[in-house]
């Protein structure tokens, strides 16, 4: 976060009449979470609109590009907006709670890191950095740290660390395949030991589809839509990350080792993604898993990357449809009788 041009002002809530002080170097969103405000928050960098919030009075300096005129005449956004001067009088509700709110963001173990400068490479908000005092793996000097005030959030550092050095604190690795593993023993018939040996065979195929924040409330309109759907031999599954780029590979690879058929990532259209870059990154994935799926006798129609626009419903239904003929195809995943659980599968990279 650029602070050259940014200067201190307060916000006050008109609820509880509650002041803060909002220093150059934190923004608006920062102060409230500490002090136990919780706001929706999807991108932090003012380009989805999640966290706008009604303003009663102040000279607000609108830095968002997700709010029409219109709408900065009442609203603002608390991630990147600030104030000109003086006070702005924010319209929420008194907190629930005194604790502070737990933002999304990346967090460090210096021990582990190799210093390889993914983190650098893939962050495009300059929140990581390679700090040479600290000490790396086998005692090398030089490993990486997160600027907690600059991270997003958006898991992309994450998805790339190879040795598993950088983790989240929200929407962590393992919670990830946790969900996938519990999604898929809900609709994977072959992992539910109560279920006979014929309704196997006549079991829909299971589709697993990752959600970005912009793709999600489609998603799972669609996917709502085809399991209302009487004939239909599939049954969805949606796992919702912060962006795209925060699917690695061992995520897609377990999704196919805990009984998925086909797997899908719903991600933004180029150049549309709330973080730059992670729906770039995760095509790359998607391609990396195809290649495998291939070299494993699997056949790599069973994955799909979906760049998509939010509301285009007719779209994603006609991909899924199409990623369900060609799985029907190839027919029923052999790795569902030996998918593995979260204990099993590895969690670290």
């Amino acid at each position: 976060m650029s602070t050259s041009e940014n200067t201190t002002f307060s916000i006050r809530v008109s609820s509880t009449g509650d002041t803060f002080e909002v220093p150059a170097n934190r923004t608006i969103l920062h102060v409230l979470y500490e002090n136990g405000y919780e706001v929706p928050l999807d991108c932090s960098n003012g380009r989805c609109g999640t966290c706008r919030t009604r303003y009663l009075s102040g000279e607000v300096d609108h830095r968002d590009t997700a709010l029409s005129e219109s709408e900065r005449s009442e609203f603002l956004t608390v991630c990147v907006s600030r104030a000109h001067a003086g006070e702005v009088v924010l319209d929420l509700p008194p907190p629930q709670s005194t604790q502070p709110v737990e933002r999304p963001i990346a967090v460090v173990e210096a021990p582990v890191c190799v210093a390889c400068l993914n983190c650098v490479r893939f962050c495009t908000f300059g929140a990581a950095r390679i700090d040479n005092a600290l000490i790396g793996v086998g005692g090398i000097q030089g490993a990486a740290v997160i600027d907690a005030d600059t991270c997003t959030g958006c898991g992309l550092c994450a998805a790339a660390c190879p040795t598993g050095a950088i983790e989240m604190n929200i929407s962590t690795h393992d919670s990830v395949i946790g969900t996938i593993h519990t999604l898929n023993t809900e609709s994977v018939p072959e992992l539910n030991t109560e279920v006979a040996e014929a309704d196997v065979a006549e079991a829909p195929l299971s589709v697993m589809i990752f959600a970005c924040p912009q793709c999600r409330d489609t998603t799972h309109e669609v996917c709502d839509a085809k399991s209302e759907q009487v004939s239909t031999h599939v049954q969805t599954r949606v796992v919702d990350v912060p962006c795209s780029g925060r699917v690695d590979t061992l995520q897609l690879m377990h999704a196919f080792e805990s009984g998925a058929d086909a797997v899908m990532v719903a991600g933004c259209q180029p150049g549309e993604c709330f973080f730059n870059t992670g729906n770039l990154h995760v095509t790359q994935r998607v391609k990396r898993i195809a290649d495998w799926l291939d070299g494993c006798g699997l056949e790599r129609d069973r994955v799909h990357m979906m760049h998509l626009t939010p509301g285009d419903h007719d779209s994603l239904t006609n991909a899924l449809d199409e990623l369900t003929k060609k799985t029907g195809i190839c027919g029923p995943s052999p790795l569902r009788r030996t998918a593995s659980s979260p204990t099993q599968a590895s969690t670290s990279r």
